[in-house]
């Protein structure tokens, strides 16, 4: 009797989480401006279902949402957006139940958010785009630099009436040069770099604005972690450099995707340990020198756009090497 109503009781709230789930998703495909506060609280219901009961209700409450989402809307959107809730929130939902850290939790989340993000883009070429992956990035790289052109011309032409001077002008035309110069090839080598930042971006988001709801509901979950805390480990440290040399082997042998290889692992390298350099210098100004939060992160933009900002790179570098902080339970010992 126990376990019959046990089983009532999970179905009818798959139900109404699979109904609530198919509200929101309808919500935000008929209104885009806010389908990305959609994508931060789609995971929630999934999360709890998967902290409540297991992970076959939770499953089939996600089946049953793309189902009555796709009665009302498109069915090709409906399984796009689940991909992206389902997975996160089940990441989410594991990680609660089986109470992680939140080092862990963003760990988790932020790999449910790249492989999120990889399966969205497969399902997009292979249902909606139907092109092949080069084709859809070289169609949109000329359709983004022809639009950039207009407004540039649009720009300058303000700029002339308003009394700026050809020469200054030019200014505007080397920039465009640069942006100009980007090819398929350049692009390629920065998506893994894009993913790894965009998933980052989302496992925080989504941690913060998880942690806020699901502690109303009487669900523990940590304070997230401060930035000043994120540090890149030696052995992470130690792939990332590894990739490279492997890299720079297979492009100087002239072997096919060597230069992808060195290409890619460089930009995403430079990126992780500017992460962390901006991290070690958020930790030595709030920490180590007491400043308010809004000083250092004026501090911190105005000093990453400017031409310091390559600087931040050498940072995380030396962090991740010598551990200033003692974050990392892999560092090197020192006597």
């Amino acid at each position: 009797m126990e376990n019959k109503n046990y089983s009532t009781k999970a179905i009818v709230e798959a139900s109404l989480i699979s109904v609530i789930i198919s509200v929101i998703m309808i919500i935000t495909g008929y209104l885009p401006i806010v389908s990305f506060i959609g994508t931060l609280i789609l995971p929630i219901p999934v999360a709890i279902l998967y902290i409540r009961h297991n992970n076959k209700i939770t499953i089939t409450a996600i089946f049953l949402s793309i189902i009555l989402t796709s009665l009302v809307y498109n069915p090709i959107m409906a399984i796009y957006s689940a991909i992206t809730y389902s997975t996160i929130g089940i990441a989410l939902g594991y990680c609660v139940k089986k109470n992680k850290k939140p080092s862990i939790t963003l760990l988790f989340l932020a790999i449910a958010s790249a492989v999120s993000n990889i399966l969205t883009i497969v399902f997009s070429m292979l249902f909606i785009e139907k092109v092949s992956f080069i084709n859809f990035i070289s169609k949109n790289l000329e359709f983004m630099k022809q639009t950039i052109k207009i407004s540039l011309d649009q720009v300058k032409s303000i700029y002339s009436q308003a009394g700026i001077t050809p020469e200054q002008l030019k200014l505007l035309d080397k920039n465009f040069e640069i942006i100009n110069k980007m090819d398929v090839a350049l692009i390629l080598a920065l998506i893994p770099a894009t993913i790894f930042i965009l998933s980052f971006i989302s496992a925080y988001l989504n941690y913060i604005v998880s942690r806020a709801i699901l502690k109303k509901l009487n669900y523990k979950m940590e304070e997230v972690l401060p930035f000043s805390r994120i540090y890149v480990s030696n052995i992470v440290g130690a792939i990332l450099i590894g990739i490279v040399c492997i890299g720079i082997i297979l492009s100087a042998k002239k072997i096919t995707g060597g230069d992808y290889i060195l290409n890619s692992s460089q930009i995403l390298a430079q990126f992780i340990f500017i992460i962390n350099g901006l991290a070690a210098t958020t930790y030595f100004l709030r920490v180590k020198r007491n400043l308010s939060k809004p000083v250092v992160v004026i501090i911190l933009v105005l000093t990453t756009l400017s031409p310091l900002g390559t600087i931040y790179f050498s940072i995380g570098l030396m962090e991740m090497a010598f551990d200033f902080r003692k974050l990392d339970p892999y560092r090197i010992k020192r006597k």
